[in-house]
């Protein structure tokens, strides 16, 4: 071919490749339109669907919520009518006030479906039903044996009527959220198909550009459903795995210091336990953190004399403040001396994280802490150091969780970052706040304010400290560490102890011997601590004698203390073990029984 013929041809390839390319980036051009269009019309489908399966799950929730109240109205009333006994109404009245808010919530939840809030409405009628025919009769006492089964069976419709409303709509959201799930299925069948039909000259484009949004979505979906099994394996395990053996470690050490030790070994079991202290405080301030994020942290109201609490946190640091020659004052105005209402182990709380790090960070010179009313009713609680005070820089960061003022200070001083910020939210959870103000060099000051009400006087300290020298005490743990702990650190106090491995046993013990105290741990299989305790009050009744009693667990739930109360025990100490903690409780509880049995 001449050599013009070539030139030519080469000229019309390349305006037709030219033409070409500008038809096929016109065409990729409006494939990746179409495919991003796409793509993300799915992806809102798909997280629309996703909000309304939440709301449909959070519905059936409710309805379950609703059901269990009123199941636990009717057991009530069951409870009292068979036995007479007023007790058994405590499910009742429990579950009028569950079911009021749980009732509430649904409504808020299905306001926008006439459907459900007809079904609904028609529960509620059928529970007024319910209460009409059978809880006010069998309140009353007013009926016959005859009455009693009409009066039973018409409750027995009655609450059928609502099981059956509830169910109903439950059935109707578990059938929205299939429908919802469908949807969110045929979005990502649509999404799917989009990117691969894109073919072609855009292949890698849109695959890239596909796979990309979607692995997004579905990295965020597979990391949060991981790191809330994660967080639930934690706070499940954690508590027990870890302080059952740390029990364990710092009770023999415990009961080692209490032994006739050189001066060197003495050291060496001191720093231990100062470690020991160290893990435990961060166990706890871990678990306190995972309780706040989740909402799960609960405040227990009780009187307490903030004069003893406060005068208690100092004498925990003062050694520590004697040692660097830091003068740890308190300053209690005459207004707010007395009884206070609250929660009186957080606020303790507070103010040791407080003090603990004005103590740490002051070199020299002094730590104050100033308690007055606060202005607007409640307390204001001043802790000043004049330490190594922060920058604004510093306090801007200062109560974010695992943040240190500066990572030297951090490698200096130590600490996790943890104790400031449970502080404030446990001033904020308590309808407070803390603020700081400070000056780098010349030291800083923390405020607390929170809104807690007078209360009334009551015997924090029912006698006088007793001695433990003879003492007889029954302790029941199913765990063999806790037990040689126990068998080491009470007979170095003088007590005389018997052991046993769970709460039968110990309930079996109790009645067989003469014991001064018991000691139950909680978690024991067959019979828990709260079940032991409540054998062996049943069996005091015919004896005339009480014999205190003490729970031991590394559960310090709120719940479990006010369960505890309504057992019958006598006092609750956490694990690990404090073995001065253990002695005044012990010293309390009897000194308590005594008074008792006095009166």
């Amino acid at each position: 071919m001449p050599r013009t013929a070539l030139l030519f041809s080469g000229l019309k390839i390349g305006r037709l490749a030219a033409r070409s390319s500008v038809m096929v980036m016109g065409a990729m051009t409006v494939m990746v339109v179409v495919m991003v269009w796409v793509v993300s019309a799915n992806l809102s489908t798909i997280r629309a669907a996703g909000d309304q399966f939440q709301h449909s799950a959070a519905v059936e929730i409710a309805a379950g919520d609703v059901l269990a109240a009123a199941i636990d109205q009717e057991t009530g009333i069951r409870g009292f009518a068979e036995s007479g006994n007023r007790a058994f109404l405590a499910p009742f009245t429990r579950g009028e006030e569950d079911y009021r808010s749980a009732l509430a919530a649904l409504r808020a939840l299905t306001q926008d479906n006439p459907l459900q809030t007809a079904r609904i409405a028609e529960a509620d009628q059928a529970m007024a039903h319910w209460r009409e025919v059978y809880a006010t009769p069998q309140l009353s006492g007013s009926s016959d044996e005859r009455s009693n089964l009409e009066i039973s069976q018409a409750g027995k419709i009655a609450m059928d009527g609502v099981r059956r409303c509830l169910g109903e709509i439950r059935i109707e959201e578990a059938r929205l959220a299939r429908e919802r799930s469908a949807a969110r299925d045929r979005a990502y069948a649509t999404a799917y198909s989009t990117l691969y039909g894109v073919g072609g000259l855009v292949l890698i484009l849109g695959l890239g550009l596909g796979v990309w949004a979607l692995s997004l979505l579905v990295r965020g979906e597979r990391e949060a459903r991981a790191h809330a099994e994660a967080k639930t394996r934690i706070l499940a395990v954690v508590s027990h795995e870890i302080r059952t053996p740390l029990n364990g470690l710092l009770g023999m050490l415990q009961a080692m210091a209490a032994d006739s030790l050189t001066s060197e070994q003495s050291d060496r079991v001191r720093l231990a336990l100062d470690a020991g202290q160290t893990l435990t405080t961060l166990l706890n301030d871990l678990l306190d953190t995972s309780k706040i994020e989740a909402g799960r942290l609960e405040l227990v109201q009780e009187a307490f004399d903030l004069e003893r609490l406060l005068r208690g946190v100092l004498g925990v640091f003062e050694p520590l403040a004697q040692a660097k020659m830091v003068d740890l004052r308190l300053d209690i105005a005459p207004g707010v001396v007395g009884f206070w209402i609250g929660d009186k182990v957080r606020l303790g709380q507070i103010c040791a994280n407080l003090v603990s790090n004005a103590v740490k960070f002051t070199p020299a010179g002094e730590v104050y802490l100033r308690v007055q009313p606060a202005g607007s009713g409640g307390l204001r609680l001043t802790v000043t150091d004049s330490g190594i005070g922060m920058d604004a820089d510093t306090i801007d960061r200062l109560f974010t969780p695992f943040t240190q003022a500066d990572p030297h200070t951090s490698h200096q001083f130590g600490g996790t970052g943890l104790g400031l910020s449970i502080s404030r939210a446990l001033a904020r959870l308590m309808g407070g706040d803390i603020k700081v103000s400070s000056i780098p060099g010349q030291g800083s000051t923390f405020t607390v304010q929170l809104p807690l009400a007078r209360g009334a006087a009551c015997d924090e300290a029912p006698g006088e400290p007793i001695g433990l020298t003879g003492l007889r005490v029954l302790a029941a743990d199913d765990n063999a560490t806790n037990r040689q702990v126990l068998a080491a650190i009470l007979p170095s106090l003088g007590m005389e102890v018997s052991l046993v491995e769970g709460g039968g046993e110990a309930v079996s013990a109790w009645a067989a011997g003469q014991f001064d105290i018991v000691l139950l741990d909680l978690r024991m299989p067959g019979c828990d601590g709260f079940e032991a305790a409540r054998r062996i009050r049943a069996m005091e009744a015919s004896r005339g004698v009480r014999t205190p009693m003490i729970l031991l667990s590394g559960d310090i739930a709120p719940d479990v203390r006010d369960e505890g109360q309504r057992v019958g025990l006598d006092g609750f100490v956490a694990k690990p073990l404090e073995i001065n903690a253990l002695a005044a409780a012990i010293s309390d509880a009897v000194a308590g029984a005594s008074v008792k049995q006095a009166a």
